[in-house]
């Protein structure tokens, strides 16, 4: 899908929008006064009395009172829509006490909200080595606050500003040592160039959410502008995140239409920009080693056929805009290193949990299919693999030479996802997933086949079903996986909610890596800079002297405890144990390494631990 094709579709359904809410003019319809004549402007005006017409017992009858008209008073007061609460990550008896509580409420068209969310992590060996020292504790804080304004039928806003911090992160440059801890509140921050080059620099708070909603008065078409959360289905594909305490947002344009049982959303946003504007910095720049130019986009169309079933198909676009060599030659003023590079990423859902995203009052069964295809060109030109099995024909970035033969480099990807449950009792779920995400054989050629999640919800990817998706601990998610897990829940009233979620993660291509939630995972220079055994030219097969390829990364078994004493106030605990596969192992243990010191560097125990308050009215 083109970017530029779908602003046309934008402005047209704008005015589609203002038109319905237009008042008819009433010019037309008014009847022109009569002009008086000569004779009758120089009458003197006679001043008569006109009594009240009377009642048949002879009093005067009553005047009929003038209209009063009512101030507008917003429909979503005590009926708040969880379309506007999409930033927090609250229990279900959380969000039905924020959406029925009228009691924040004033002047009957603005809510205010507010979120504490304080969560410590706990993580030991996730690398499955020995001879590193990774064990990691942490506590970060995410502080929200919200107002939610319903003007009129055809006017709302959402601001919600978000602060995540991480305790003891910050450091001031003030006094001597002890001087420095971050117990002085906004203190400044002087940074030494001279002692390092790249210094890191936290943004604690912005905005979440700041958007205008302009819509007909029941909601049939809904234009929103500004900053967003956009989320459909299961999160599967771009969703909120909100399991990561920062979560995503996207600057957008974005239109919802409604009819009957028909949803269409179009969306377009700018996620990456190259020019400062307004005094503002653009950190995205090429001239900085950013990405430059990079646009999202698509629509998503959801159709509730019956209660049992629900279609959901879409397309969204990934652009961004080419790139220029480092160091054009004198007769050109802009060599293209990369051209414009577009994924496409396309597919549907079909489910029966067409009640909010979750399965009607009284059904059993719970079912879900997604499949995903991811398409288009990197805008890249590579030399063919039979003629660059070691990798040495690449295009020059300081001046745009390209190879002597070369083709085209596209995206050829795929993701597949089942999900069936089972609820013998309303308070009890039994249920499988399998999803598959796509590796690559070899990472050398034209095609990229490791599928990218992009803007997918991580931990919490599951729709209403909580850690119904991936792993709690996060050290393998959907690329290069054949993800096999078993989901167990029950919920005891006021004790809470007890889920055990494992997991057995396999590489669909042994020749790639594995993955976690942030990307490619590399591994110790120990041991050859490789996570996990690996063949990225695809040439090592009758290599002796190369780990052999495994194939299970790792099983990893969930265990989560959910409560809410208060209707206000939830805790939140996960515990994960994994154990390291082959594919692992085999790297780690590599009776040919040249160090003897780190031949069987392989550990294969990991855990993880987390605990939460989520705070939220």
């Amino acid at each position: 899908m083109k970017f530029e094709k779908l602003i046309p579709i934008l402005f047209l359904s704008t005015a589609s929008l203002f038109a319905q809410n237009t008042p008819p003019n009433t010019a037309t319809t008014e009847t022109a006064p009569i002009k008086p004549t000569s004779q009758e402007e120089t009458k003197t005006p006679q001043t008569t009395t006109q009594t009240p017409p009377l009642q048949q017992d002879g009093t005067a009858q009553p005047q009929a009172k003038p209209e009063v008209v009512e101030p507008y008073k917003s429909p979503l007061k005590a009926n708040l829509s969880g379309e506007y609460l999409r930033s927090l990550q609250v229990t279900a008896t959380q969000r039905k006490a924020i959406q029925s509580n009228p009691d924040l409420w004033f002047a009957d068209k603005y809510k205010v909200g507010f979120g504490l969310r304080p969560k410590a992590d706990a993580i030991t060996n996730l690398d499955f080595d020995k001879t590193t020292a990774d064990t990691r504790n942490s506590i970060v804080n995410q502080t929200q606050f919200y107002l939610i304004g319903d003007l009129t039928p055809n006017v709302l806003f959402k601001v919600a500003f978000q602060d995540v911090r991480l305790w003891g992160g910050e450091v001031i440059s003030a006094g001597n040592q002890d001087q420095k801890y971050a117990v002085i509140s906004n203190a400044g921050t002087t940074y030494d160039t001279t002692k390092q080059s790249l210094v890191a620099v936290n943004n604690y708070a912005g905005f979440r959410e700041a958007f205008l909603d302009l819509k007909t008065s029941k909601e049939g078409i809904r234009l929103r502008t500004g900053r967003q959360i956009i989320d459909f289905g299961d999160g599967r594909i771009v969703g909120a995140r909100n399991d990561s305490l920062n979560g995503n947002s996207f600057d957008a344009i974005r239109l919802t239409t409604k009819i009957e049982n028909h949803t269409t959303d179009i969306f377009a946003s700018v996620i990456s920009t190259e020019s400062n504007s307004n005094g503002l910095v653009a950190n995205n720049s090429t001239k900085l080693g950013g990405p430059g130019e990079a646009y999202y986009a698509g629509i998503h169309h959801n159709f509730k056929v019956a209660d049992w079933l629900g279609i959901d198909v879409y397309d969204f676009s990934l652009f961004k805009k080419r790139t220029a060599v480092k160091n054009p030659p004198d007769w050109a003023t802009e060599q293209i290193y990369r051209d414009n590079d577009q994924m496409n990423t396309y597919g549907f859902r079909l489910t029966n949990r067409t009640k909010n995203n979750a399965v009607p009052d009284g059904v059993k069964f719970d079912w879900m299919v997604e499949s995903a295809w991811q398409s288009g060109y990197t805008g890249q030109r590579v030399a063919p693999d039979w003629m660059n099995q070691d990798g040495k024909f690449k295009t020059n970035q300081n001046t745009g030479a390209q190879p002597a033969i070369t083709q085209n480099a596209k995206y050829d990807s795929n993701l597949v996802a089942v999900q069936l449950g089972y609820s013998p009792v309303k308070e009890f779920r039994i249920g499988v997933q399998y999803v598959q995400a796509s590796g690559d054989p070899n990472r050398n050629d034209s095609s990229v086949g490791t599928y990218n999640p992009l803007f997918a919800t991580r931990r919490m990817a599951g729709g209403s079903i909580p850690f119904a998706g991936n792993g709690n601990s996060g050290a393998v998610f959907w690329q290069n996986v054949k993800d096999y897990s078993v989901h167990l829940k029950y919920e005891a009233g006021k004790w809470g909610t007890f889920i055990f979620n494992p997991h057995w993660y396999y590489k669909v291509k042994l020749q790639d890596g594995y993955y976690d939630n942030n990307n490619y995972v590399t591994g110790s220079a120990k041991t050859g800079g490789l996570a996990s055994t690996e063949d990225y030219y695809n040439t090592q097969q009758y290599n002796q002297f190369a780990p052999r390829l495994g194939k299970k990364i790792a099983t990893e078994l969930n265990f989560i405890y959910i409560v809410t004493p208060f209707e206000n106030v939830s805790f939140w605990f996960g515990a994960s144990q994994l154990y390291g596969g082959d594919a692992i192992r085999n790297q780690k243990n590599n009776m040919w390494n040249a160090d003897p010191v780190h031949r069987y560097d392989f550990k294969p125990n990991a855990s993880y631990f987390t605990f939460q308050t989520v705070f939220a009215i």
